[in-house]
């Protein structure tokens, strides 16, 4: 580990926690006392941060490392993907988010760094929604390095149809944050076929000493290919016809990379599009309510339909 990174880490240490002595400090990071005196010195050389002992070693100032000037669209976006809704709502992430931003900051010029506190809440990206199940830090972390390290994992998965947990072993591929929750890509050994599992419904969960090599023409991109939002499988091309009414809604969305829309002469539109399934395109359908009807195909019209004539039986039932 290089001397640079070794001094980043103190500065997390002494900026985490101000009642750390050397000793504290010699075990946070595996070294010795007599080296801890002299990184503290080297932070007040080369990063011209004043350390002082009371009650413990504390920092004044910010650290200064060679300067970078930002221009304001970079110091938005810099925080914008470190302090994203999902990376904000989950730890560990959250924790190595805000570390990572204190060292771009630290690498800074004077004029960026209050650059970068002025734009903080100004331009601001949240996932809606809230996640199903909680995710515990350690199986977060757990994932995390398994995807990391490629080694296979041996874990239990309760699945929406089934009532217990059940035992499979498992090649991670990616972690993935999609439609409000994380997600794990990978090979699944009893199914043989590259599936994805919601974390939330991992009940427990071990590395193997085994390892294996994810395949070169894996991609995330392409395995949600053709999902509306999380649902995998063969395309299907679908046709929607939208009155004119809530046309504007629809067109103004690219919901989908296959998505065309035509406006008609009357202002209706017709959406078309190339989805995996229709479950998860005929719920958002279905949310326009009658300002919407499917064309083709057939079997997407019947399940529609299925769905209509349910929730009309429903509300008729209703007194």
């Amino acid at each position: 580990m290089s001397k640079s990174v070794l001094l980043l880490q103190l500065l997390d240490l002494l900026k985490s926690d101000p009642t750390l002595n050397a000793g504290d400090l010699a075990r946070e990071l595996g070294r010795s006392e007599r080296t801890i005196y002299r990184y503290l010195q080297a932070l007040s050389l080369d990063l011209s941060v004043p350390v002082y002992f009371e009650d413990g070693y504390k920092v004044a100032g910010r650290p200064r490392l060679a300067p970078i000037n930002f221009s304001e669209e970079e110091a938005i976006a810099l925080r914008l993907a470190l302090s994203a809704g999902p990376i904000r709502r989950t730890e560990p992430l959250n924790r190595h988010a805000t570390s990572a931003l204190r060292k771009v900051e630290a690498a800074m010029s004077e004029a960026s760094f209050k650059l970068s506190q002025a734009v903080a809440g100004r331009v601001t990206w949240s996932a809606t929604g809230h996640e199903t199940q909680s995710i515990s830090e350690a199986l977060l972390s757990l994932l995390e390095s398994a995807v990391i390290q490629q080694k296979t994992l041996a874990l239990n998965y309760r699945s929406l149809q089934s009532q217990k947990p059940r035992p499979r072993d498992f090649d991670p591929y990616a972690l993935v944050y999609r439609r409000h929750t994380w997600y794990l890509i990978g090979l699944c050994h009893e199914r043989r076929m590259v599936i994805q599992l919601k974390a939330g419904r991992i009940t427990s969960a071990r590395e193997t000493q085994r390892t294996f090599q994810r395949p070169e023409s894996f991609s995330v991109d392409a395995f949600y290919e053709s999902s509306w939002e999380v649902l995998t499988g063969e395309p299907v091309r679908v046709e929607i016809l939208f009155d004119a009414e809530v046309a504007r809604l629809v067109m103004e969305t690219q919901r989908h990379p296959t998505q065309e829309t035509h406006q008609r002469d009357d202002g209706s539109v017709i959406f078309t599009a190339e989805v995996a399934g229709f479950a998860e395109i005929g719920w958002w359908t279905l949310s326009f309510g009658g300002a919407a009807e499917v064309l083709n195909p057939l079997e997407f019209r019947e399940w529609m339909k299925a769905h209509a004539s349910r929730l009309a039986t429903r509300y008729d039932a209703c007194p």
